[in-house]
């Protein structure tokens, strides 16, 4: 049985222990009712709430399945909390198998409108909505995993980040991310629109995740979501049994290497290549196969997304390179060159 409650009406902890299949109604104006897909494992004993939001961009499927997975898999009477698992934040953008809402309702990227407009466009009020009720769900003792994985046309590396935020809850983030599962660990710089910069902002311990995407959905993709759930219940203390052992590695930054002309991106560079400053990353021709520019890495480092879809334009990531902890001057010569750091230099920032 699926139980309706209008989003303003949701309070997790008034519901019983079990696990609970929810629609959670958004009344987005101008006759738009977004009903989010929602899961909830009310535990048997008392403890912290782990949320977790998949969906926000509607062609992003791994974190949709593996929230189902883990409410599938958890025993209510075992665990000690609650969680909480948005299937899709965006079913407009679902249902339209597309990144963003559709135009006929406002066009908007969900991921770029937080903290959203109770008064705006639907895709304003949804955002609005939806951070309201995670902010009278979950606390500074809490946890939020934002997942994110890579587009039609980009494919990333598994990547588990943390805002740069600082505050309490960013130590708390950033203790958890090393033992949610990849060995990556993004640091995410602070920006205006996505959720998880916003919960950051307000003192929310929050997880941001990447993995291949490609509107595709690869088994072992979810299943390291799935694993990294698993590993923050007993992260959390949420389920008995030993806390996983942390990566040992640092937080990296990473630099965009943007196109700055349109054509056909010719490369042999995959996710996890490691490259040199400088060194040539592909190039993009004309429809003739006439060279037009040459893609440059503006860093050393590590690939950690790299573009699949040959067919770009002026704008659009095509790679996104780990740098070590590097000074503001590699940083600032990056940007000097078309290649910006991460806050919201393209459309992929999650």
């Amino acid at each position: 049985m699926v139980r309706r409650f209008a989003i303003e009406r949701l309070e997790l902890a008034a519901l019983e222990s079990a696990t609970h299949r929810l629609s959670i109604g958004v009344d987005c104006g101008g006759g738009h009712v977004a009903e989010l897909p929602t899961v909830a494992v009310v535990g048997g004993s008392p403890g912290p709430t782990l949320m977790a939001v998949a969906g926000v961009h509607g062609d992003e499927y791994e974190g949709m399945e593996a929230i189902r997975r883990v409410a599938a898999a958890t025993e209510p009477v075992q665990l000690a909390g609650r969680f909480l698992g948005i299937v899709v934040a965006n079913p407009f953008a679902f249902r339209a198998r597309t990144r963003a809402t559709p135009l006929e309702v406002d066009g908007l990227n969900l991921a770029r409108v937080f903290p959203g407009d109770s008064a705006g466009q639907p895709t304003e009020r949804l955002a609005a909505a939806l951070l309201a009720l995670i902010r009278r769900t979950l606390t500074e003792d809490d946890l939020l995993i934002d997942f994110h994985s890579g587009s039609a046309d980009v494919a990333f590396a598994p990547l588990i980040g943390v805002r740069d935020v600082p505050g309490p809850a960013r130590q708390v983030a950033a203790d958890a991310a090393r033992r949610f599962g990849p060995p990556r660990l993004w640091l995410i710089p602070d920006g205006q629109g996505p959720l998880n910069a916003e919960t950051a902002r307000l003192g929310i311990p929050t997880l941001g995740t990447e993995t291949t995407g490609r509107a595709g959905c690869e088994d072992a993709d979810v299943e390291e979501f799935r694993r990294g759930v698993g590993n923050m219940f007993l992260h959390m203390r949420m389920l008995a049994g030993e806390s996983p052992v942390p990566v040992d590695a640092a937080f990296r930054p990473t630099v965009d290497v943007i196109a700055t002309a349109e054509g056909f991106l010719r490369t042999t560079i995959r996710v996890g290549d490691v490259v040199e400053a400088s060194q040539g990353l592909g190039t993009i021709v004309s429809e003739l196969g006439d060279e037009v520019v040459e893609v440059v890495a503006p860093v050393g480092g590590e690939v950690w997304a790299a573009r699949s879809m040959p067919a770009v334009r002026a704008g659009e990531l095509c790679f996104m390179v780990a740098i070590g902890i590097a000074s503001g001057q590699q940083i600032d010569a990056a940007a000097s060159r078309g290649c910006r750091s991460s806050p919201g230099s393209h459309h992929r920032r999650g």
